[in-house]
């Protein structure tokens, strides 16, 4: 795994701080992990949206260190799925709009799943629309080192 080569945190932006870290970007499955460990920490909402392989934009949204929303954009684009764990993946408006304050029609318009990525705007301009109805500010980019 390895370390990391630094951490750059942003004031608050919309009630939002956002923590980019340089090992994350390289091992972005341990996200969730200090996004649950950071909610659990704060006692509060934390959300971990990220881009992986380019393709696929993934979130997973705690509240008090218990996860309580997960979503892919492309839920079986690692493999095939168990019907259930496909609409699991999908945005949960309700929760959103309960943890966020996002309004629920504008999720379910932006925050959609399909089978390939080809049916869905490209991952990085998806990851940006979705956090823009969630509030969040600071996802277009990973860690940049100071110089």
């Amino acid at each position: 795994m390895g370390r990391s080569a630094g951490t750059s945190v942003t004031g608050p932006r919309n009630g939002w701080v956002a923590v980019h870290d340089e090992l994350l970007d390289r091992e972005p499955k341990l996200l969730p992990r200090l996004a649950k460990e950071l909610s659990y920490a704060i006692g509060g909402v934390v959300l971990a949206i990220g881009v992986e392989e380019g393709a696929v934009v993934r979130y997973a949204l705690f509240d008090r260190g218990g996860a309580v929303d997960e979503y892919a954009s492309v839920p079986q684009y690692f493999g095939p799925l168990p019907p259930g764990d496909v609409v699991a993946l999908g945005a949960n408006p309700t929760v959103l709009a309960r943890l966020t304050g996002a309004d629920p029609a504008r999720v379910r318009e932006v925050a959609r799943t399909a089978l390939s990525p080809a049916d869905l705007p490209p991952a990085t301009e998806l990851m940006e629309a979705i956090a823009g109805v969630l509030g969040v500010a600071e996802t277009g980019h990973g860690w940049v080192a100071s110089t």
